[in-house]
């Protein structure tokens, strides 16, 4: 059950100076009554979004404008968090969280509920699930206010009684009780925001803390664990109380409602004055500085060394995104005030408003560290979004972020950004060219090779010119990484450039530039196996090689680099699964059964990643199709433990193991990448019976879906089939 993370008062605020007076501001409810009445939600767009999120964290008035745009904005992010949670629980309840940090104490209305069930729904079972109870009593009351008679609300009902014989009953002790009963009505108040549910934790903190206070554990001694826990919860009550207290305002950016929640409590006396202080100036005069104070407290605060003194993990980080939004419209224009939100943003499933936040602060001409930091949180955010799924959002996220890039390419930064323009460039177009967005990473990778020339860049440049059918400018942009490579003294870049060279002649039945193309990537390759240092390069090397030598035909030798390749990636994981996977796609292409069972069982002895393994797999039962011979139970081994909520893989391993059908398997490809996965397989499955596979194997040779192996070995098998051009081993070469 997750509880409790460390929050240091004593030592970190007892050095902070004095007092000022505080301000008229503070409670539970809205501050401006008006705000109570009806809304008319705005339409948000994903183009929206952005701007509409920015202009709600911008100000905190509540006049009836701003209400109904941050009810969009609020639906808005519900629906997004309901998506997530398909695909990713731990995004889907980020973003959830997210959309309900958007309100504070009062703001809430059912009508930005609507549409919520699935969201409020898969929420309330995650919180569930890792035992949070306040958390799941305000989602499953939510969720409870949207739904019609039914069997999902009956269920809910049985849910919210479950909750409430709980938290009735939880606790040996009535420190313990007192402190079951706190938390929870804590956690409730941060989601489901509403006056009463604050006031709940409040009070229900207030008595937490005076039961500790009461209770003198130096004059009954501890004879047993329960007198022990009871201690404990006391001694927590009293050095972490007043902290919880102060979240629970902060939470809602109320700096006034926590110094009048401790003076009402009569509980000033037990918080460091520091912290007091502290309240006072964000109260009364909105101090950035105070509030900067208040953020890195609060941020910080997750240490589980001394549960003793802590304060809940889950109240620590929501006071954080209080104090964040504070010190934003304190000082939307500085990196101090800007910084901590647009990093809030990204960890709560809005990445896409963070450049909004950013630029303003960074200005024309921001400093070195200043402008690096902002492009690494840009950058951390078009990870974050393609990783969980949403590759639009981290579109999205890229675009918004273009001013902050423009100031990053003037040359007085050149050389000195860390990331840089061109690596975030490159990333960009990483992410469309993995998703076999060809004519969107283009532009990304064209301005990467300008604004910071590198190998990969060029690489990648040449792979997306030459499926377009650019090959004079691909084989031009090769010329150019091996100029690179050479300055870097790379003798594998070299020869792997040599070696799309060798393949974009052969595709055009140039045996002469095939010819030179292929020796050059030999050489290269022979080198690289002679200056390796270290075993990652070592098996780099070797893996290149064999590839040449397939191409060359030599077979044994390339074998045995394989055999090389496999020994000295034994201790890299990354390594050897490069390793296997070539040496998998080789014996595919070869129609070599033994190679293909020999990776399948390096694979399952090295715990290879299961995602990687199904390929394997799924290749060496092709091999066994084509050949016409049965299983030896290697496939099936290698497929037993690929879990069937995996997504794609599992579905591609079900197909290899004939619990779906060809056109189940077409029916579940999804994206591009997905669908040209799926076409090969099922012409690959069909060679044996069907020599007319050729066309299928074109279109997956021809698809932007650059990254696939697939597409690589159905490359190599439409030249195979139509003959490809004569290479022979240049006279003299002693092949390892």
């Amino acid at each position: 059950m997750r509880r409790i993370a460390v929050l240091t008062l004593a030592g970190t605020l007892t050095l902070l100076s004095t007092a000022c007076s505080p301000a008229a501001r503070g409670g539970e409810g809205p501050r401006n009554p008006s705000a109570e009445g009806p809304i008319n939600p705005a339409k948000i767009s994903d183009a929206q979004f952005a701007e509409s999120t920015y202009r709600v964290l911008l100000s905190g008035e509540e006049d009836s404008q701003r209400l109904d745009l941050l009810a969009g904005v609020v639906r808005h992010q519900l629906a997004r968090a309901q998506k997530r949670f398909r695909t990713n629980r731990g995004a889907g309840l980020a973003a959830l969280t997210g959309g309900l940090y958007l309100l504070r104490s009062g703001e809430l209305r059912q009508q930005m509920l609507e549409g919520a069930a699935p969201a409020l729904s898969a929420g309330a079972s995650e919180v569930a699930r890792v035992g949070d109870e306040g958390r799941s009593l305000a989602l499953y009351t939510m969720l409870r206010s949207v739904l019609k008679e039914g069997a999902e609300k009956k269920d809910v009902d049985s849910h919210l009684a479950a909750l409430s014989r709980w938290t009735a009953t939880a606790g040996n002790g009535p420190m313990q009780s007192a402190g079951t009963l706190q938390r929870t009505a804590a956690n409730r108040s941060l989601l489901e925001t509403n006056p009463e549910t604050l006031k709940q934790a409040r009070e229900a903190t207030v008595a937490w803390i005076h039961r500790g206070l009461e209770f003198n554990a130096s004059e009954t001694p501890i004879r047993s664990n329960f007198e022990r826990e009871e201690a404990i919860e006391a001694y927590r009550s009293v050095r972490a109380g007043g902290a919880t207290l102060v979240a629970l305002y902060l939470r809602h950016g109320d700096a006034k409602g926590a110094l009048d929640a401790l003076e009402n409590g009569d509980l000033t006396r037990i918080v460091p004055p520091g912290l007091t202080e502290r309240l006072e100036r964000a109260a009364s005069d909105d101090d950035p500085e105070a509030w900067g104070d208040l953020y890195r407290l609060f941020e910080s605060s997750e240490d589980m060394n001394r549960p003793e003194t802590s304060i809940d993990g889950a109240l620590s980080r929501a006071a954080a995104w209080g104090t964040a939004v504070e010190l934003f419209r304190a000082e939307p224009k500085s990196m101090r005030g800007a910084a901590p939100l647009s990093a809030q943003l990204v960890e709560y499933g809005m990445a896409e408003a963070a450049p909004l936040v950013l630029a303003p602060a960074l200005g024309e001409k921001p400093s070195i560290d200043e402008l690096s930091w902002g492009m690494a949180l840009v950058l951390r955010a078009i990870i974050t979004e393609d990783e969980i799924g949403d590759l639009p959002a981290a579109r999205r996220t890229f675009a918004n972020a273009k001013p902050i890039l423009t100031v990053a390419g003037e040359k007085e930064y050149a050389g000195r950004l860390r990331p840089s323009a061109g690596r975030l460039y490159y990333v960009m177009a990483a992410l469309e060219t993995r998703a076999g967005e060809l004519g969107r990473a283009l532009p990304h990778v064209e301005a990467a090779v300008k604004t910071e020339p590198s190998q990969a860049a060029y690489s990648m440049l040449a792979a997306i010119q030459r499926q377009r059918g650019d090959t004079q400018r691909a084989l031009s942009t090769l010329d150019q990484l091996v100029a690179l490579a050479k300055r870097a003294g790379d003798r594998a870049a070299e020869s792997e450039a040599s070696l799309t060279q060798y393949e974009i002649y052969r595709d055009k039945g140039d045996a002469a530039q095939a010819q030179a193309s292929l020796t050059r990537a030999l050489k290269g390759a022979l080198d690289a196996r002679q200056q390796a240092r270290g075993s990652a390069e070592q098996a780099r090397a070797e893996r290149i090689l064999a590839h040449v030598l397939e191409h060359f035909g030599a077979a044994q030798g390339a074998r045995r680099a394989t055999d090389r390749a496999y020994e000295a990636s034994r201790s890299d994981a990354r390594q050897l699964t490069a390793t296997l996977l070539d040496a998998a796609r080789r014996a595919l292409v070869l129609g070599d059964l033994n190679a293909a069972r020999k990776a399948v069982h390096e694979g399952v002895e090295a715990g290879l990643e299961n995602e990687d393994l199904v390929y394997i797999a799924l290749w060496l039962r092709l091999v066994e199709i084509q050949q016409g011979v049965p299983s030896d139970g290697t496939v099936e081994e290698a497929l037993a433990n690929v879990d069937e909520d995996s997504g794609w893989p599992a579905k591609l391993a079900a197909w290899a193991r004939g619990k779906l059908g060809d056109s189940e398997l077409t029916a579940a490809a999804r994206s591009r990448v997905q669908k040209t996965e799926a076409e090969f397989y099922v012409a690959m499955s069909h060679r044996k019976k069907n020599g007319q596979v050729l066309p299928k194997l074109e279109e997956v040779a021809g698809s932007q879906a650059i990254e696939l192996v697939e597409v690589a070995i159905a490359r190599d098998l439409v030249a195979r089939h139509k003959g490809g051009v004569d290479v022979s081993l240049p006279a003299g070469v002693q092949v390892p």
